[in-house]
């Protein structure tokens, strides 16, 4: 049995996961992480405090879709107890990002921009699609619901750099995000990325080849946080019994294989 400590549970993704949770075998969860006291999930009764360090003992893995600051102190505690992490926060700098990377030197954690299975194919297929498409020229465009801080969204950026990737190139050196006002004419082998934000859009992404004459797309549509919530725990179960490191959904769902 897996002791979980959600990070964020009284946010629509905690919600998820806590749900998910209650109907999966192997998860218990012990406590969660919020500053909001009054929008707890239906039935929990685990520990609530409302930052890491006030937690009276150490569960075996967190799960956390917060802020970058809320997760970097718990890759910290983490470190010092000897927990797991699956990661789903998004909006890092390169500074912070680089302090995941040596915490994985001691902390086994799963880091993805989304733990959506389908997602994750998709993002399989965008690296296969890229490398035989040299020619395509690629715009990606997401759209998430009104409350979301960060764009363009984690997912998004992880389409173009598995786009990227493909082609030999970084993304930073080829990304265009949000055209405005007299661009001139595309530039051959940018990566656009456009970004929409309004209601209640849990999450969609496409990304598009074009080329003369023809496109292909690739999309993926999200119904309910319950898709990222049950990938988070399949990630968790897997994460049980690795040892630390950096891991992503393309080692928890053999993508590499693909």
């Amino acid at each position: 049995m897996l002791k979980v400590c959600i990070v964020g549970i009284s946010g629509r993704m905690g919600h998820a996961i806590f749900d998910c949770c209650q109907g999966i075998d192997g998860f218990k969860v012990v406590s969660g992480i919020s500053k909001n006291d009054t929008q707890l999930p239906l039935g929990f009764n685990g520990e609530l405090v409302d930052s890491v360090e006030k937690l009276s003992s150490a569960p075996d893995v967190f799960i956390d879709f917060s802020r970058p600051e809320c997760s970097l102190k718990v890759l910290s505690y983490a470190k010092e107890h000897g927990s797991h992490v699956v990661l789903g926060t998004t909006g890092f700098s390169e500074d912070e990002h680089s302090k995941i990377v040596s915490t994985s030197a001691s902390v086994p954690i799963v880091f993805a921009a989304n733990f959506s299975v389908g997602v994750n194919v998709m993002l399989a297929l965008i690296k296969k699609t890229s490398a035989i498409m040299q020619d395509a020229d690629i715009e990606i465009i997401e759209a998430h619901h009104r409350y979301k801080v960060d764009a363009p969204s984690g997912t998004a950026l992880a389409m173009g750099q598995a786009a990227a990737e493909a082609r030999g190139v970084k993304l930073k050196d080829v990304m265009v995000a949000g055209r405005n006002g007299i661009t001139g004419e595309r530039q051959y082998g940018t990566i656009g990325i456009s970004s929409i934000r309004g209601g209640d859009v849990v999450g969609e992404h496409q990304a598009l080849f074009l080329t003369d004459g023809e496109r292909v797309g690739i999309e993926h549509i999200a119904t309910s946080r319950a898709t990222f919530a049950r990938g988070a725990l399949r990630a968790a179960l897997w994460l049980a019994t690795k040892k630390p490191g950096l891991y992503s959904m393309k080692e928890v769902l053999e993508l590499n294989r693909i």
